[in-house]
């Protein structure tokens, strides 16, 4: 019976054998393509240097060159896998029915939008230790500002005379009237032709005027 079995298996596993490995001879016979390209980003303006190309299950592949140029042997019916760092990859095929010795594409490659996991780098071991080191922080203190109150700073605002809606009017009505007059104001300092011209070479001039006619009056009356 173990003579029999033995005979089978090695009548067998050469059959086996020959079935298997003929599909791989037919394909090893077909005529090999040089495939050639190049890869570019999604607007087709730069080549991208460093993407892999390769067929899978296979030891067939290149890496771009600088300017995004690559070429390798490939066969009929060949699966061509693309692919690069933060690019979604890309996947063409061989037609099964070419016949040319040579073979030639452009790969456009999009960005892909894979969200990566954070991470968080701190010089502490535990977040423990880092709210312990956010507590022990000293901030150095702000000066507080000071507010200058003027008149009102001696003043109890409390006591102060109410005012109702008609003198509200009449003090904003008194302040825009006041303001429209410093409009047209000139300045004390400015002169013409080295005399002054502003409201306190004015007043001065008239208060000088008020004096003078003073003394011309006392002096009648001495007179």
């Amino acid at each position: 019976m173990k003579n029999k079995l033995s005979l089978c298996l090695m009548t067998c596993f050469p059959v086996f054998l020959l079935l298997i490995l003929c599909p791989e001879q037919a394909r090893a016979q077909q005529q090999a393509v040089q495939l050639s390209g190049m890869v570019l980003d999604e607007e087709g303006a730069t080549g991208m240097a460093g993407v892999a190309v390769f067929v899978p299950q296979t030891n067939r592949g290149t890496n771009t060159n600088s300017k995004g140029f690559f070429s390798l042997p490939v066969l009929p019916d060949d699966s061509v896998v693309v692919a690069a760092l933060g690019y979604q990859r890309q996947y063409f095929l061989i037609p099964h029915t070419f016949s040319g010795t040579s073979y030639s594409t452009l790969i456009y490659l999009l960005e892909s939008t894979t969200a990566l996991p954070t991470v968080n780098v701190m010089p502490w071991a535990t977040e423990r230790e880092l709210r312990e080191a956010i507590s022990k922080i000293k901030l150095p203190e702000e000066p507080k500002p000071e507010v200058d109150l003027g008149p009102l700073e001696q003043k109890d605002l409390t006591k102060m005379r109410r005012m109702d809606a008609e003198m509200n009017a009449k003090y904003g009505l008194q302040q825009a009237g006041q303001q429209q007059q410093r409009r047209y104001m000139v300045p004390s300092d400015v002169k013409v032709f080295g005399i002054g011209i502003g409201s306190n070479y004015k007043k001065k001039k008239a208060s000088r005027g008020t004096k003078n006619r003073r003394k011309a009056s006392q002096k009648d009356v001495a007179e």
